[in-house]
């Protein structure tokens, strides 16, 4: 079974699509991981969030919760969130909803109660933006998670596998990869195939 890990998608939907065919994705074959930041900055995040939850509900698919996606979700009931939202591309995503407020709604509920914070197998922790160094699994921070950004070794015995702070191409760090290539910022949309390491970008 090949790990197929993609981050910060980010509405991009065309760049998503092209990707995972790109990587010959197969679900019967495949595990898919998907690291967060599914929504804002790019044009059509309703269309991206409707193609995660069809990927989750029918093949299996995991999905982790991203800084944007969790500022989404929160941003309907505390204004403070709701200004941080703002100021980190909130107009684009309400846009791509075109008015459908029942449905941007839905698609915030189950966002809500289907992106989990990490996941984690054998070799590898799959999480959005990192961790903190030599803090346990289970002690480590929701902020840490969605928004960290270090290339210090993290220590806990497996490779962190993450997104979040964009870099030209697949980069490591010690015990971490960093696979968010800026596709929303003009660069590629990249696919890292585990345990090979072999990459895919469009």
């Amino acid at each position: 079974m090949r790990y197929l890990v993609v981050s910060d998608i980010h509405g991009a939907i065309e760049k998503f699509e092209n990707v995972l065919k790109e990587a010959s994705y197969d679900p019967e074959e495949d595990q898919l991981i998907m690291l967060g930041d599914y929504i804002d900055r790019g044009p059509r995040s309703k269309e991206v969030v409707d193609k995660v939850q069809k990927l989750v509900e029918e093949d299996g698919a995991i999905a982790i919760k991203g800084n944007h996606d969790d500022l989404f979700i929160r941003s309907q009931d505390d204004t403070s969130t709701r200004r941080i939202w703002e100021l980190n591309g909130a107009d684009s995503t309400r846009e791509s909803y075109n008015g459908d407020f029942e449905r941007m709604q839905r698609h915030r509920e189950w966002l809500e109660n289907n992106l989990l914070l990490y996941y984690e197998t054998e070799n590898f922790i799959f999480v959005h933006a990192g961790l903190h160094p030599n803090i346990p699994l289970e002690r480590q921070q929701e902020e840490t998670m969605l928004w960290t950004r270090h290339t210090e070794e993290i220590g806990l015995g497996k490779t962190v596998v993450h997104g979040h702070t964009p870099v030209r191409d697949v980069s490591y760090y010690e015990d971490q990869v960093d696979i968010d290539t800026g596709a929303v910022y003009g660069g590629k949309l990249t696919i890292l195939e585990l345990p090979s390491h072999q990459v895919y970008a469009v």
